[in-house]
């Protein structure tokens, strides 16, 4: 018997914002403080998606700055700016307003930055859970958190799927038994994992909902 998708799990970052100018700006803030040059908008891309602690150290790696205190910094900034050059991808709220699953977002940002996000591009209202790095003791792509879900909503591994833009989305996807779906439009454009479904456009995305709902493999 097919199981209907009952919950998606969307991740931030390069899935439902292109950040990465906020995120630029955050590492060079902390740079410039203890006078490092900074770097490169490619760069600090390259670094993204394992959580503000991992970002802090690979962009201080070798510079003889704390790592503790160069996530401070970062997030010094992140607190006053938490996405000011932040832009929706096309099509996001057009296609969420009409997803009739349960909508989650499950990010490594922490959680307070996830929230001032959502909440300054009026789409908090569309997610009944949000989670960020700091919200369980393991981060993507560790299962946890889609753990949690399945608990949460009662729901099956079959009545989940998760879609990413980066290889810890589809990774957490693939240790907890759910599909996924690739963004190719992301941060990364290259899925080195194997997610179950790729999209190129948000647009993509219900027609995928509908393949998942009629138990598409």
């Amino acid at each position: 018997m097919v199981k209907p998708l009952r919950v998606i799990i969307f991740d931030l970052d390069g899935t439902i914002f292109d950040t990465r100018e906020d995120i630029t700006d955050a590492v060079n803030f902390a740079r410039r403080h203890f006078g490092k040059p900074e770097f490169a908008i490619d760069k600090v891309t390259s670094m993204v998606g394992h959580g503000i602690t991992v970002l802090a150290q690979e962009a201080f790696e070798g510079c003889g700055v704390e790592s503790d205190l160069a996530r401070e910094a970062i997030m010094e900034y992140y607190t006053a700016n938490p996405g000011s050059k932040a832009r929706l991808y096309p099509g996001v709220k057009e296609t969420i307003s009409g997803l009739e699953q349960v909508l989650t977002v499950v990010s490594n940002k922490p959680k307070v930055l996830v929230d001032a996000l959502l909440e300054e591009h009026g789409l908090a209202g569309f997610f009944d859970f949000v989670a960020g790095g700091d919200s369980f003791p393991e981060r993507k792509p560790d299962p946890m958190a889609v753990d949690f879900i399945l608990k949460r909503y009662g729901v099956t591994p079959e009545e989940v799927c998760v879609v990413g833009d980066h290889s810890p989305d589809i990774e957490m996807a693939k240790r907890a038994g759910v599909r996924s779906v690739y963004c190719n439009f992301g941060f990364f454009g290259n899925d080195s994992v194997g997610a179950d479904f790729s999209i190129d456009a948000w647009e993509e995305l219900p027609s995928i909902v509908a393949r998942l709902m009629q138990g598409a493999t």
